[in-house]
């Protein structure tokens, strides 16, 4: 009776954290109004091998309040326009947003977001996440089916 219920609650586990993983894949997570980030500034600047690291900040709604902070994963080019020709305190310069770039669908907290890219995102995680939870589902079924069609068995006069 205890394996039964024990593989009974393995099954509601598993089945939820499925649930949430594929949830939060289609976006679809309570409290997570609007997918979209307003990019409102990018920084360029170069490491000692001349390659060019940015950073942006913009902000977003969740949860019906506004946050502002770090927005990771925006693909910033060098083609972009620089803003301001001098470079600011930190040697960073401004450039200039693309309007096809300034509103990215993006995954957010209160304190950060990330744009929805190959290069924000390990989403090679998303899948293997998935399978892996299909996988610990479908033997959480089959051992709770064996166990409760074992424990409803005759048993032989021994």
């Amino acid at each position: 009776m205890t394996a039964f219920r024990v593989r009974l609650v393995a099954v509601v586990l598993v089945g939820s954290a499925l649930g949430g993983v594929l949830t939060w894949t289609a976006g679809l997570w309570p409290g997570a109004d609007d997918p979209h980030a307003t990019v409102d500034h990018c920084y360029v600047t170069y490491d000692r091998q001349e390659v060019m690291r940015s950073r942006c900040i913009g902000n977003w709604t969740r949860s019906d309040r506004g946050h502002r902070g770090p927005i990771y994963g925006v693909e910033v080019e060098e083609s972009w326009k620089l803003i301001d020709p001098e470079p600011n305190s930190a040697y960073e310069w401004e450039v200039a947003i693309p309007e096809s770039v300034k509103q990215p669908r993006v995954l957010a907290d209160s304190r950060q977001a990330w744009v929805i890219s190959a290069q924000a995102l390990p989403w090679g995680l998303v899948p293997a996440t998935l399978a892996a939870l299909l996988v610990a589902l479908a033997w959480s079924i089959t051992a709770t089916v064996k166990a409760h069609s074992r424990r409803d068995a005759p048993r032989r006069p021994g």
